[in-house]
Order: structure tokens, then sequence, then C-alpha cells
């Protein structure tokens, strides 16, 4: 059986591997993967291992982006919480932790090879079902990360996600248990029903108005408007200080210095030969190198002998070539070679990663904008940073203004801002930017404003906008009168008693020899919806049972199971096997689940 599951789930671990880490970094970012976490701001520890406050941040952010990716608009804004979002993400790291520590504890390792057969065998890295280097060139240049550091972070999630391999890989299923779900599966039922239409019922169903009185009379608390408000508000943008602040020539060339001090002025295309260390000694690495040198030596081709000697399966084939490297985007030991370097030039160096041999290729300038061809952006973006901070400055002036008056004119003048109104909304917010931000929501039915009629403090929409609420009209929840409602109680009450009239009916046609029953024999599982209720039913081990269900669009259906029996449609070998993976799929996914809960518990943690 295991060997069955290696050939049908062949370069499965690989794809589930390299797939996580590539959804990871398309919603994410490098920065959530090679970020050293240099923060001291410790909120767990896990057998002595921290975890950061910044590590929960970008785990929370993470899922806060993967969350939104799935749902969209449809997601509900309680997922996106800040707490909830933080407590899982530290859950997560926890766990993570749990598991590399165990790992380590094991004396489990990930050499460089197998970390090159999982990128290999990555669906998301093969054209026609072989690694394709340009697609995966690609997708690192894309992400501006270098293969070392990507080969690097592969071979972290696969040391964790070995030990738990291994207790998937050993999970075994019995022929009982496969025939069991065949059978299940398989089965088939025969059945007599009647239906009844809630529609048809209603249809023919009166009410009178003493019903209706009396079913508002005792149900008032369904029909109640919630309390809601209308404000007035003045909203002060970094844009009202436009006329207010200015932008100097000096400034513009101090930021235009800025921005060319930041441009790197060269990149060096370069090559290399890659000599690992993880499986091999240094020594064995040299003599290597060594070899190579002397071929170099002799006139023999560096893009030959990259694709003869080179660990990096990235490059190899394409003559080592790494493309053109600015500083700051490889090892400090790579670089300052590689920028020591004359054209042509060969220099062998180490790294954490290996022995190179770095060919520098050819050398290029990078062509810096004209002060001239910046001017109007760097001109805009001085203007918004100095409005903004015109705004900022303004804020004790615009919280005094507001503390100082009963109404929002004097703000208003100050700023030369109309006073606008919202519609009414409730607690829940309202539709608009203003009404439906939460510091705006909580001001508004807070007492200052809501009991005692005083203007709101400043309240921050973002970076660029202020608020100041007022009370302009309140609405208390109050309980519809009858004749606001009695259209909507008529439909309530309607289907009510043409409910409870179906569900008399239907009792009556169970004890009924007269039932006009229609008869349905050997169904399979999931035909329709009656069929589904049906094989809700318990075995008719004693005679025929029946019961009364209720159907979606809310009818009701009289259902009578006459036998259960085994069908007669062959079960194909394939089906047998899916039966079986599943049932193995869940027992490891148990089994895997129960590991994790027991390391949880022997393990010390601290929050």
């Amino acid at each position: 059986m295991l060997q069955d599951i290696r050939d049908k789930s062949k370069g499965v671990a690989a794809k589930i591997i390299v797939g996580f880490i590539v959804v990871t970094f398309a919603l994410f970012g490098v920065d959530a993967l090679v970020t050293s976490f240099n923060s001291s701001d410790k909120v767990a520890e896990v057998d002595g291992v921290e975890i950061t406050r910044t590590q929960m941040l970008q785990g929370a952010e993470t899922q806060r982006r993967q969350l939104i990716s799935m749902m969209g608009s449809q997601i509900n804004p309680a997922l996106l919480e800040d707490n909830l979002l933080q407590r899982r993400a530290l859950d997560e790291l926890i766990q993570r932790a749990v598991l590399a520590n165990q790992a380590d504890e094991l004396g489990l390792g990930v050499s460089d090879a197998q970390v090159n057969a999982y990128l290999v065998q990555a669906g998301q890295f093969q054209t026609n079902g072989e690694f394709d280097q340009n697609k995966y060139l690609n997708f690192l240049r894309s992400l501006g990360f270098t293969p070392l550091a990507f080969k690097e972070r592969i071979k972290q999630d696969v040391l964790i996600q070995q030990p738990r391999n291994a207790i998937a890989g050993s999970e075994f299923v019995l022929p009982y248990q496969v025939q069991t779900v065949t059978d299940l599966q398989s089965q088939v039922r025969s059945y007599d029903y009647v239906s009844f239409s809630l529609a048809d019922e209603s249809e023919q169903t009166s009410v009178s108005d003493a019903e209706l009185q009396a079913y508002y009379d005792e149900h008032k608390d369904s029909f109640k408007t919630p309390e809601q408000v209308k404000l007035d508000y003045v909203v002060i943008s970094s844009s009202d200080f436009n006329d207010k602040v200015q932008v100097t020539d000096a400034e513009l060339q101090d930021a235009y210095q800025a921005l060319i001090a930041n441009m790197t002025p060269e990149e060096r295309s370069a090559s290399h030969i890659q000599i690992e260390t993880a499986d091999r000694s240094e020594q064995e690495a040299e003599a290597i190198a060594a070899e190579i040198q002397e071929k170099l030596a002799a006139g023999e081709s560096f893009a030959d002998l990259a694709a003869q000697y080179s660990d990096d399966i990235a490059s190899k084939n394409d003559g080592g070539y790494l493309g053109y490297i600015q500083k700051g985007s490889m090892g400090d030991e790579f670089e300052t070679a590689l920028f020591s370097m004359k054209k042509g030039e060969v220099k062998e160096v180490k790294t954490d990663y290996g022995i190179h041999l770095i060919q520098l290729d050819d050398i290029a300038a990078v062509d810096l904008p004209s002060f001239e061809s910046e001017k109007a952006q760097l001109t805009q973006d001085l203007l918004a940073d100095k409005t903004r901070d015109a705004l900022l400055t303004a804020h004790e002036d615009i919280t005094d203004l507001a503390y100082a008056s009963d109404n929002l004119q004097a703000i208003a003048k100050e700023y030369d801002v109309d006073v606008l109104q919202s519609a009414y909304f409730g607690r829940q917010g309202g539709s608009d930017e203003v009404t439906s931000n939460p510091a705006v929501i909580a001001a508004a039915f807070g007492a200052p404003v809501l009991e005692d009629g005083q203007n709101s403090d400043l309240i921050e929409l973002n970076d660029d906008e202020v608020v100041v609420i007022h009370l302009n009209e309140h609405k208390a929840e109050a309980v519809q009168s009858f004749d606001e409602v009695k259209d909507q109680v008529a439909s309530i009450v309607t289907q009510d008693k043409a409910l409870a009239n179906l569900k008399v009916k239907a009792q009556a046609a169970m004890q009924s020899a007269g039932t006009n029953w229609t008869r349905v024999e050997n169904a399979p599982r999931g035909q329709d919806e009656v069929t589904s209720l049906a094989f809700s039913l318990p075995h008719p081990e004693q005679g025929p049972v029946t019961e009364i269900k209720d159907m979606a669009n809310g009818d009701l259906a009289l259902i009578r199971l006459n036998k259960v029996t085994i069908g007669d449609e062959p079960v194909t070998d394939e089906q047998k096997q899916a039966y079986q993976r599943y049932l193995s799929q869940n027992q490891a996914s148990l089994s895997t689940q129960a590991q994790q809960a027991y390391l949880t518990g022997q393990a010390d943690i601290e929050r």
C-alpha cells in the first residue's frame, strides 16, 4: 500500500511544500520569509525558543491577506479583527516552534540534493512535465530573491515536515475498511413518499385580524426599529493646507540628491560555479575548486565547467549565468569579491553555501535620471509631506476649537470647509467612509456626543483626513406600530399556520391506508433532495420506517423507507483506490493531529 501511495503521489509533497511557499510569497512578499527578526519584544517562548512580536504581527498580516485573497468582498469583517488574527498567528508560530524543536531533538536534516529534487519536481517550475529553468529564475527574480536563500527556506520547511510525513507514511488501511466504505457508497434505498407544498397551502390559508394582532402583541420585540443617529461633521484634509505650504529649490535639490543616492550606480553581470559543502567535506570542495581552476587555466570554457561541476540547478545549464547583480542582492562575501573584480576575471570565494568560482561577465552603469525629469514628482511628494505635516501640526488647534464650541461652525470657518450631514445610521455603522469608521461610530453613540450634545474629539480617518462630529438628530430604538408591520406579520402568521396545517395532513397521511404514495426503487445516494432525506432515516429493521422531513423550500416530505440494499453497479478498482486514499489520508490527518497535540502538551510554553 505504501508503494501505491508513493506511485500515486509522486511529487505531491514537493508540490505542496513549494506551493505553500509560493502562495506565501505571492500574498506577503519576500520580507515575510527573509526578514531577520531582531526584535527583543518576546510574546511567547517554546522550550527556550523565543517568538517575537515582529514574527506574530507578520504572521497576522499574512493571514489577513490570505483571507482577503480567498474571500474578497464576501469576507466577514470580524475575521479581520487584529486581536483575532494575532492570536491565530501566535498559535501557529507556537505549533511551528514545537515541530522545529522536535526535528532538532531527532537530529533530522535535509541535504541540498533533497531540496534540489523538490524544486525539480515542483509543478510551479515545470513545462510539459520537465523542470523549466527560466520559469524558476523568473519567479525568483520577480520576488527579488536569490536562488540560495530560496533553497534555504525550503530546506527549513521540509525539515519541519519530515516527522509528520513519517507518521502519515506509517498509516495503513485494512481491506475490510475499504469494503465498508464501498458498501456505504454503493448503498441504494427503496422508499415511498408524499410531498406537501407550503406555497399551495399558504394560498388556501386565511388569517384574521385578531390572529395578526395576537401574534404582534406576543412578538413586539421582533418589530423594533434600531437606534439611529444623524450627524453633522467637518472633514479637514491635508489638501486644505495646499495654499499654506511651499517647496523651495533647495528642498528640491536635497530630495533629488537623496533619490539618486539610493540608486545603485552600477550593475555587474556574473556567472558562478557553486560547490556545496553540505554533502561533502570542505577539503573535498576545495579539491574540486582547484580542479576547475586548473581546467580554466588550460583554456576550458567556464560555461562548460559550470554545466559539469556546479551544484546550483538554477544556473548550471545556463553557463552558471546569474544575470545583472546590484549591491545588496547577494551575500557580503559574494558581493565583496564581485565588485572588486575586473571584467573577465574569475575569483574563488567561500560563503555559508559553499565555495563559489565567480566570473565577472560585464559591468553596466545605471543611467541616473536628471533633476528636470524628476522635479515634478519631487515637488508633488514634498507638497504631500508638507501638507500632511501641516495637518498633523493643526491637530491640537482643531481639538481646542472642537472642545471650546458647542457646534462645528468655528472649525468650518477657521479651515474654510463645509459642515456636512450624514444619513441616519445605527450602531453597525453607515455606508460611507465617515459613518463606517469604527472610531466615528463609537464617538457618535458615546455619552459626550449622544447625551451631552458636545462635539467629538478629533478623529483620524487616515493619514490625510481628520473629522469632528456633532449630533444632528437621534432616533431611539422603538417598536413599530401594528399598522406599520401588518403585512410582514400577515406573511409570518400565514406561513406558520400553513406549516402547522401541513404537519397535520402529513400525520394523517402517515396513518391512512388510502394515502397516494409515490414509489422510488433502488435510489442511489444523492439522487435528489428527497432521496437524501431518505438516506437520513434509520434502517428498517422491524418493518418500514416512516418520518416527516422538512425540505429546503419549506415543503414537507412524508417518507416511508422500505428497504436498504447494496447496489448491483460494479465498483471499479479506481473507485476502491480512491476510497483507500481517502481513508489513508483521513487516518494520517488524525494521527498527525494527535502527535501535534501530544508534543504541544509536553512542551514548556510561555505566553
